[in-house]
């Protein structure tokens, strides 16, 4: 398959990269908001809009701020709410840097948590850690989800959705990192047996991140940015697990 558009232009690249350090600035940010008492998912959001707009960027997209059992959910409704930060939980945030988005997700632990919760944690952070030591030119890109989604059901669990995506222009782009979970009808078969044949290209950039959702408990995200250079992947993005005690 043809991946023209995937493969990013040195300006592209170089845009992408900013996006990526506005959405990084932010880090430090949401660290000292969570160390705070009584702080609510909406705080943390607005917080997080206003230092991207202050470098002249916009929101990619609809902040996410989740703890507890909302965190269970890919997409809460509402995005973010009045609820005061605690447990486990995630940040789902990306600027906008003419017209190039990026797209972080910081997991946190504020306070004590649960046993099933601790290994929810730990389970994300070596999936993840699995696919980008993974991640080599020419290697389908659906292997990588493969790979990465074998290794949670031996721990429990699975990937309830794509590994990661390609970024640009758009916040999800070609390649696609995952595979169907169902049998598909003979049109979507048609489009699948396309999306098969991509493999890791040097200069493609996409996001890797595992995650975890336990219905009625709560979840775990960890989303950064990779450039795939002839060297290997760069990291563009920098989130880690955020822990307040």
């Amino acid at each position: 398959m043809c991946v023209m558009g995937m493969i990013k232009t040195k300006r592209e690249i170089e845009l992408l990269k900013k996006s990526a350090k506005i959405a990084n600035s932010c880090l430090p940010l949401i660290e000292e908001l969570l160390k705070k008492e009584n702080i609510t998912e909406k705080e943390i959001a607005l917080a997080i809009r206003r230092k991207i707009y202050s470098q002249g960027a916009k929101l990619a997209f609809r902040t996410i701020v989740a703890c507890g059992k909302r965190a269970a959910r890919i997409h809460p409704k509402p995005a973010a709410t009045n609820k005061v930060i605690s447990g486990l939980g995630y940040v789902d945030f990306g600027a906008s840097y003419k017209g190039y988005k990026s797209d972080i997700t910081v997991p946190f632990i504020k306070g004590r948590v649960s046993e099933k919760e601790e290994k929810i944690v730990q389970s994300v952070l070596q999936a993840y850690n699995l696919a980008v030591k993974s991640i080599k030119v020419g290697l389908p890109c659906w292997k990588l989800h493969d790979k990465v989604d074998k290794f949670l059901r031996k721990k429990g669990f699975k990937l309830d959705h794509s590994l990661g995506h390609g970024l640009g222009l758009k916040v999800h782009e070609l390649p696609t990192i995952g595979k169907p979970k169902k049998k598909l009808s003979k049109k979507k078969m048609k489009k699948w047996e396309k999306l098969k044949k991509i493999k890791f290209q040097e200069g493609m950039i996409f996001t890797i991140e595992p995650a975890i959702y336990v219905k009625g408990l709560s979840g775990c995200r960890i989303e950064n940015e990779v450039l795939l250079t002839k060297k290997g992947p760069e990291i563009l993005t920098k989130a880690n697990l955020l822990r307040i005690y």
